[in-house]
């Protein structure tokens, strides 16, 4: 017999299992020997389409269910993001919520919009074609492209749980409502961006602190904007970590310095909650 959910299940159940499609697609991705690496503007087009195909057929793909996969990331996933979007209202009341934090904030957050990550990777791609340094070229690249796959999946997400925002109507976070809400693009987009130059530039270790800080302080000040939920933020976050991490998997030329692909330690996403405090953190 069919199996009819309530509006409650519904809320904590289908919605973190729609995040899931994405972050089994990511999770699965592998570097193929047989693609070769990004090596210029011209050639990006191409491999953002074969990337493309690759995240969204992954769901239909036998290897992605294997038993590894659904203990490492599908059940941990489910667990974490559907307690705290039980939650999401109790955290939010965490904060002092008043005029000045909201605009401080949401100035803040400008730093991990669109245009401003775009404008970031771009720039890196252009001083390494001027100067000759091929390993700032990649790391725009794919930067760009990390971030263009991040934003289609995060407005493909996005229109499936029409979630409300915090300052929507009555403030209930309630999915279906015709909101845009989850998951947070900000927080999607920033960890993308500073995964791929984490990766890149792994022999540098300010430069994976520096990145995943910038990331974290972008994603809580959408928090504290009362733009998002901290589930928002945590399957955004998760989901942008992961999308970069498959596009520099996919495409990074072992050749130039970086992480070794298959062989490097994974950064992980851990949300802590204790008194009035809210912690995101990444830990190795």
């Amino acid at each position: 017999m069919p199996v009819v959910l309530s509006a409650a299940a519904r809320k904590y159940w289908i919605t973190p299992v729609v995040g899931l499609a994405l972050v089994m697609s990511t999770a699965s991705g592998q570097q193929s020997a047989n693609n070769p690496p990004t090596r210029g503007i011209k050639t990006l087009p191409k491999t953002f389409l074969r990337d493309e195909r690759r995240i969204w057929t992954s769901p239909f793909r036998r290897a992605t269910y294997n038993s590894h996969s659904i203990q490492k990331y599908l059940i941990p996933f489910a667990i974490i993001a559907g307690a705290l979007i039980a939650s999401d209202r109790k955290t939010a009341a965490l904060l002092p919520n008043t005029t000045d934090q909201a605009v401080w904030s949401g100035r803040v957050s400008q730093l991990g919009s669109g245009y401003t990550l775009a404008g970031f990777s771009g720039a890196t791609y252009l001083i390494g074609q001027l100067v000759g340094d091929s390993h700032a070229r990649e790391a725009g690249l794919l930067g760009l492209e990390a971030l263009g796959h991040t934003q289609i999946a995060v407005f493909a997400i996005k229109q499936i749980a029409n979630r409300e925002r915090p300052l929507d109507h009555d403030g209930r976070g309630g999915f279906w409502e015709g909101g845009n809400s989850f998951p947070s693009g900000h927080a999607a987009s920033s960890f993308a961006v500073a995964t791929v130059f984490a990766y890149e530039y792994r022999e540098h270790l300010a430069i994976p602190i520096a990145a995943y800080s910038l990331a974290t302080v972008i994603s809580a000040s959408r928090l504290s904007a009362r733009r998002h939920w901290v589930s928002d933020i945590f399957v955004g976050g998760s989901a942008g970590f992961l999308i970069g991490r498959f596009t520099y998997r996919r495409n990074h030329d072992s050749t130039l310095p970086g992480s070794k692909v298959g062989r490097s330690g994974r950064w992980i996403p851990h949300v802590a909650l204790g008194g009035a405090r809210l912690a995101l953190t990444w830990h190795l």
